[in-house]
């Protein structure tokens, strides 16, 4: 196993980042008056030791691309400048080991460039950069992408927290929910080759309801989802106002019983390297692009 890399905000806070386990944050808890220390993402040493299979757990980083590619009928293909590429779901990003960059006690500044492990799916030159931070208790995740090639860098990028249910011992899954603002659901159509649009109004989803098949979210009136379990008085916020291109979110569990529920902030829908309005992003040579995205949990009434 890796040396994880363990973060600390004095006695506020803690986190775990396993940066040869592709950058994973695997641990992410704060005191909560009250509550004492409050995990807020789901933690399973038996996900960590099977890496990267099946990775149910902490915050994997999704790049190049976001969920699937589909070519010809085919999923985890995509076609660019006339040659086909494979490419697993979600991408490489969270497969491949990282560099650490900088660190100090609250932060981790971890580094992937491209090289033989990332050049057979992604053909291009890159510089990207994740810090993970604890700022006075609240958890905030800093990406940065660098287009280190000649030719314009298509990306698209999201994180995917496992969101812990119950958020304590005296919590209820069942009685759990999701705060979701208005926003535009986008249903796929033929493989996500199109999406089909509908009027989503603001409110409380229980995660007792199957989302096994992933909700795609867009056009959010804001750009923050609260995950709020009752029973034990408190709730998970994840707010990516700082991060304007994850215009996104996916709602994901695998089933209705899991200890995790998944609330995910992306640039694009699937297939954004199948469609040509995938809604990529494309930084010209020599461009870098960034986002910031905050997690915290706090008591509620």
């Amino acid at each position: 196993m890796a040396t994880p890399v363990e973060l600390r905000d004095g006695d506020r806070a803690l986190a775990v980042v396993h940066p040869e386990l592709g950058g994973w944050l695997t641990r992410y808890a704060r005191q909560v008056s009250g509550h004492g220390l409050v995990d807020v993402l789901h933690h399973d040493d038996a996900v960590i030791s099977r890496w990267p299979q099946n990775m149910w757990a902490g915050n994997p980083i999704l790049f190049p691309h976001v969920s699937y590619n589909i070519h010809d009928g085919a999923e985890g293909k995509y076609a660019l400048d006339g040659r086909v590429f494979a490419s697993p779901q979600h991408g490489f990003g969270r497969r491949v080991p990282w560099a650490v960059a900088a660190r100090d006690a609250a932060s981790v500044t971890l580094e992937l460039t491209d090289g033989e492990r990332t050049r057979p799916s992604y053909p291009f030159a890159f510089r990207h950069r994740l810090t993970c931070r604890l700022e006075a208790g609240r958890l905030v995740l800093e990406q940065e992408i660098e287009n280190r090639d000649a030719r314009p860098l298509p990306f698209s990028t999201g994180i995917h927290p496992y969101l812990r249910v119950p958020l304590a011992p005296g919590g209820e899954r069942g009685r759990c929910f999701v705060r979701l603002p208005a926003a535009t659901r986008f249903v796929p159509v033929d493989q996500a080759a199109s999406f089909t649009r509908e009027a989503w109004a603001a409110r409380e989803l229980s995660v007792a309801e199957d989302v096994s098949g992933t909700i795609f979210l867009g056009e959010l009136a804001r750009p923050e989802i609260a995950l709020v379990d009752p029973a034990a008085g408190l709730a998970t916020t994840l707010n990516w106002a700082g991060a304007p291109d994850h215009r996104f979110v996916a709602l994901w569990a695998r089933t209705t019983a899991e200890p995790y529920y998944c609330v995910e902030p992306w640039t694009a829908l699937p297939n954004s390297f199948g469609r040509a309005d995938g809604g990529r992003i494309t930084l010209p040579p020599g461009g870098r692009w960034t986002a910031r995205l905050g997690l915290d949990v706090a008591a509620c009434g």
